[in-house]
């Protein structure tokens, strides 16, 4: 059992520590692309001060071409709907994503139109025309991943789930409805610059959480199934 333990711990640290080579990368496009400037260099400070991984604290910046090979890890966002994406952007997307990718799309506004929503359903049926939006259920080891089964959370409370497309055995694809980023934005001299409706700064602490365990699964996929998370991990978030 002790030797499992070891196996486990050694392989969480030497994956997570490939982090350093881990890069954000927000997808452009014509409409507002990120919404909360500010929170993406918060996620990475963050990541950098209580996880193995080590990000350089830089937003990279892709329109969707060739260069986002280089990312594995992509994000997408925009106030109001999608715009619509060129049937060159969707072959890249759906190679990308097909060939080891993975794509965080971050709804950062809802004001009961569900633009956003929608036009999100429509882009990815056209990447994967066979997949449609499931609920990611709690037991599924992106709840454990690095925190243990923090709930699903942002900025607002417009969805209690995470929903994802699976390919390959892996998700490929997760969105959330609840502006997690809109959570971690800072104004200049450091403080959130939003209130985390309703359930106030606990409601921020699972959306910090989340979004930690959405980009360690990214890092590390399925492996952590079993690992055995300490109590320690929850103490980061006190100084936070």
């Amino acid at each position: 059992m002790r030797k499992l333990l070891f196996l486990l711990f050694f392989l969480s640290t030497t994956l997570a520590a490939q982090g350093d080579k881990f890069r954000f990368c927000v997808l452009k496009h014509s409409g507002n692309y990120l919404p909360h400037p500010t929170a993406v260099r918060s996620v990475l400070v963050y990541l950098k001060s209580t996880t193995s991984i080590d990000p350089p604290l830089k937003v990279f910046k892709e329109e969707i071409g060739d260069k986002i090979f280089n990312f594995p890890f992509l994000y997408l966002s925009a106030k109001g709907a999608l715009p619509d994406f060129s049937g060159q952007e969707i072959g890249v997307l759906s190679r990308h994503l097909t060939s080891g990718g993975f794509l965080l799309i971050d709804e950062a506004e809802n004001y009961g139109s569900d633009d956003f929503l929608l036009s999100v359903k429509n882009f990815v049926r056209k990447i994967f025309p066979d997949k449609d939006f499931v609920k990611i259920p709690p037991s599924d080891v992106i709840f454990k991943s690095f925190y243990l089964k923090p709930k699903v959370a942002g900025r607002t409370d417009t969805s209690p789930y995470l929903w994802g497309i699976k390919k390959g055995g892996r998700w490929v694809v997760v969105y959330c409805r609840d502006d997690l980023l809109g959570a971690w934005a800072r104004d200049a001299s450091g403080r959130f610059l939003y209130d985390c409706l309703p359930g106030g700064e606990s409601q921020r602490l699972e959306a910090i959480k989340v979004t930690v365990n959405i980009i360690m699964y990214s890092l590390t996929g399925t492996y952590k199934q079993d690992i055995i998370h300490r109590k320690f991990i929850e103490r980061k978030l006190e100084s936070w």
